[in-house]
């Protein structure tokens, strides 16, 4: 009985929080490119569009 119980809360909680994960490493990823581009306002480099290609997969996730 307590598995059945686990699995009814368990279930659920892990279909909210692992979106809400994602999410929350996006903006994390998203502030962190934007203070770079911030901090050095010349031309994109290999390392920006590598990031912009991480972001691009992410998004598709959520």
């Amino acid at each position: 009985m307590l598995v059945v119980d686990l699995g009814v809360w368990l279930i659920p909680l892990t279909l909210v929080l692992v979106p809400c994960r994602r999410i929350v490493l996006l903006l994390s990823r998203l502030e962190e490119l934007r203070r770079r581009m911030a901090a050095r306002p010349r031309l994109a480099t290999a390392e920006m569009w590598a990031r912009f290609a991480t972001l691009n997969s992410m998004a598709f996730m959520v």
